[in-house]
């Protein structure tokens, strides 16, 4: 980060490192006490890298062949635009229609939070009933590894399944209002995800118990502590029951009505997982 901030052509003279949040300045552009970038926002759904630094610093696809940055849903390579030259969006390719989830009646149409059917359009490549699952997911991937960060949505948790239920597919925006916690449960239990995922892990080094499922630094604390299952559904479990008792702590009115974590148990009458606790088995390993 020094290499730009003393570069006076490229720095904006204003900047300040120290106006900004230090939690969030050390949790999303820090490793080992060194400055390595920037935040963009305490909430991003988009991912920010430099090509030109990956390549100077070694990773090169001859060093680390199969190893690479990839994403579902994507603008044109210049960043500028969501269409192709046709009209149609640059990501159509990266979705299998062979795989779908299928919403009857719920279209991405006067979707809430979007300003306009367009803009929607553009971060969810479809619109209609129809959600189809990535290639990455149905072809390109043999193992998945999840990893999530532990934050509440509301009286939920937005973690393990949410994580991968909400990315494993396109035109996920429709379906919150109507479904939301069921597409964790469905989406994972779809072969091309329940046949691949190995290993979840659900960051909480700094943990949000409220304000979610954006970022609100003030709802953040270090709660230092990585989990690990193979079952996403027991992790969901112990974090909410976890995240309920944190937020009880800290004085938030709670709602535990079941209709928070029916999903979980959904998941484990359909035989993909364990909700019961009396069935999950925590193991704490301190470092």
């Amino acid at each position: 980060m020094d290499k730009f901030t003393k570069d006076a052509a490229i720095t904006d003279p204003n900047l300040n490192l120290k106006g900004f949040f230090p939690l969030l300045l050390d949790a999303f552009g820090s490793w080992g006490g060194t400055v390595y970038g920037l935040p963009f926002d305490n909430y991003s759904g988009l991912l920010f890298y430099n090509k030109c630094m990956l390549k100077d610093a070694g990773f090169t696809p001859q060093r680390f062949p199969g190893v690479r940055i990839e994403a579902l849903q994507t603008m044109d390579e210049e960043g500028t635009s969501w269409r192709t030259a046709d009209g149609r969006h640059v990501s159509e390719g990266n979705f299998d229609p062979a795989w779908t989830y299928v919403a009857r009646g719920v279209v991405g149409k006067g979707v809430r939070g979007y300003k306009d059917d367009e803009y929607y359009l553009n971060q969810h490549v479809f619109a209609g009933e129809v959600s189809y699952f990535g290639k990455l997911v149905t072809q390109g991937l043999t193992k998945i590894v999840n990893l999530a960060a532990y934050k509440n949505t509301g009286n939920g948790i937005s973690m393990a399944t949410k994580n991968l239920g909400y990315a494993a597919i396109c035109n996920t925006g429709r379906l919150h209002q109507p479904l939301f916690f069921r597409v964790c449960t469905e989406v994972l239990a779809a072969p091309p995800v329940r046949d691949k995922l190995v290993l979840n892990v659900t960051d909480a080094l700094n943990a949000q118990y409220d304000g979610g499922p954006d970022k609100d630094a003030k709802f953040v604390w270090p709660h230092r502590t990585l989990y690990f299952a193979t079952d996403p559904f027991a992790l969901d479990m112990v974090c909410h029951t976890q995240l309920v008792a944190k937020r009880k702590a800290m004085g938030i009115q709670v709602n535990e009505a079941p209709r928070f974590t029916d999903y979980l148990r959904q998941a484990e009458s359909l035989g993909l997982g364990v909700a019961d606790p009396a069935k999950i088995t925590l193991m704490t390993v301190r470092a």
